[in-house]
């Protein structure tokens, strides 16, 4: 342990209070465990639970009320290995599954120990996240990255499966992705914004669709026509969590199909059960991820059935954790990665126990709570007139103003692309809206543009400025090269269509969690 981490920095990227962080120099973690292995981290990236966190201080149960360490998407090297390890040696690079689960409760031991009620997930609190120089985990909960080569098997071809996917921002492109991995025929992307949905169609989309302001079942007739998917889709996946946008969402299954609700906007809706009904749709919640879906996950990207680098916005070094974030929320990036303490080329981070506290600048015309932003911004994604009438379109509720220091506006998750809300797999929250990206037809590269007038004009109040910087951002981010399409992946005789389905939403939402 000490040839692996002697000299070496665990600083760590601490949130101490509502928009107070600082950079702290800690202990090496020793290991306790004789399965569990010290990883130096690499690359950790920026995901929406932590801006909430760091803007409120807590997601729903989950309250900070001492000092935490953030981040949890990561990967890293192996630094030491407990006693017991078999799977992995000094030097293997891996990815860090963030949830470690108690393994003994009903769900654990059932198969679904994403709903362990004892999980200690990294950045949730009262634990500790990644953004360190060095983390202890299970070595079960730590994967190998395997060689980038394409395997050589022949898959068999998955079930048929015409699947529509809401929002087009990093889950809802990586929920297209995987299901296009998986042989859907045809893989459509809805959103507001058509910026969005030219980069939705050069990524992963065979079709896009943007919804108008009309019935909930005038805008699921459209888009069924407008796809060809005859007596509807096999599965939606809503990656919004607005009201608006899964009222349509629920005309567009066909009858026996299934309904995944992914993004989460307000508690309590008006929802079409009686569609629900007479079709018989199966309707599945998503909290976090399911087993084996990590693995499929990294499996994935080294196949190369998944493109992720094209999401990636861009690195930045670890003292300039308290920057990204602030870029983060303001839009700059879809996904930015903040590299470990240790790195080597960077600079040294923050002098140890420096603080700042962080005073977030509103955007543009009115600060307005997470809740209420996703809600009004959602109400875009379906667009229909029932929507003016609920209590997230109320112009009024959306400009008044609310206690200064617990309020934002959401708009944060983007550069190449955008997306209305998506589901954190840490916690029950949404991230936050970003700003649109624009695909340059020369390059295939996102570029930054200014939001169409026409577009944004309800609203304003709740969207982020696009500066020059942001574009710079874009510019400097553009991926080298474009990912060759891969075959769909090897799937099991077993695995039933409602398998599949569960597999696209589930592996998508890790896939966004890996470094």
């Amino acid at each position: 342990m000490a040839s692996l981490t002697e000299g070496k920095s665990n600083l760590s990227f601490i949130l101490n209070s509502t928009l107070n962080v600082s950079y702290e120099e800690r202990p090496i973690p020793t290991l306790t465990d004789p399965r569990s292995v010290l990883v130096a981290m690499a690359l950790t990236g920026i995901c929406g639970s932590d801006l909430h966190y760091w803007q409120h201080g807590s997601i729903g149960p989950f309250v900070l009320k001492s000092p935490m360490c953030l981040g949890h998407e990561s990967s890293g090297t192996v630094a030491a290995i407990g006693s017991g390890v078999t799977t992995l040696k000094l030097g293997d690079r891996v990815a860090i599954e963030p949830g470690t689960p108690c393994r003994h409760c009903e769900p654990c031991l059932s198969g679904h120990y994403n709903l362990c009620p004892d999980m200690r997930f990294a950045a949730t609190p009262p634990y500790d996240g990644t953004l360190t120089g060095f983390y202890a985990a299970p070595e079960d909960f730590c994967y190998k990255l395997p060689d980038h080569s394409t395997s050589q098997s022949k898959p068999r071809s998955p079930p048929a499966l015409l699947v529509v996917v809401v929002a087009a921002g990093p889950v809802g492109l990586l929920c297209c992705a995987v299901a296009k991995a998986f042989g859907a025929t045809k893989v459509v992307s809805v959103d507001i914004q058509q910026d969005r949905l030219d980069f939705a169609k050069g990524y992963a989309a065979t079709h896009t669709f943007m919804p108008q302001r009309v019935a909930a079942e005038v805008n699921a007739d459209n888009l069924i026509k407008a796809a060809d998917l005859g007596e509807g889709a096999d599965c939606v996946i809503d990656a919004s969590g607005a009201e608006p946008s899964i009222q349509s969402s629920i005309h567009v299954v066909r009858r026996g199909g299934v309904y995944v609700q992914g993004g989460m906007g307000k508690p309590d809706i008006t929802f079409p059960i009686m569609a629900l009904c007479t079709k018989e749709i199966t309707m599945r919640g998503s909290f976090r991820y399911g087993s084996g879906d990590y693995k499929l996950a990294v499996q994935l990207v080294a196949s190369g059935s998944l493109d992720v680098k094209s999401l990636v916005s861009r690195e930045v070094p670890f003292k300039d954790a308290e920057q990204a974030f602030e870029d983060v929320l303001k839009g700059r990036g879809i996904k930015v990665l903040i590299r470990g303490p240790n790195h080597e080329g960077d600079e040294k981070a923050v002098a140890k126990g420096e603080e700042k506290k962080v005073e977030v600048e509103a955007p543009a015309a009115a600060a307005v709570t997470e809740k209420e932003a996703v809600a009004e911004k959602s109400e875009e994604t379906a667009a229909v007139p029932e929507a003016e009438k609920t209590e997230s379109a109320a112009p009024v509720e959306a400009a008044a103003p609310v206690e200064e220091k617990t309020t934002k506006s959401v708009a944060t998750e983007t550069e190449p692309v955008v997306e209305v809300a998506k589901v954190d797999e840490a916690t029950e929250t949404s991230e936050p809206v970003v700003d649109i990206a624009k695909v340059d037809e020369t390059t295939e590269a996102p570029a930054v543009v200014e939001q169409k007038a026409e577009a944004t004009l309800e609203v304003a109040e709740e969207s982020a400025p696009v500066s020059t910087e942001a574009a710079a951002d874009a510019e400097a981010a553009k991926p080298e090269e474009t990912a060759e399409p891969a075959a769909p992946v090897e799937i099991p005789e077993h695995v039933s269509v409602l398998d599949t389905i569960r597999k696209i939403e589930e592996t998508a939402k890790k896939t966004d969690t890996l470094g």
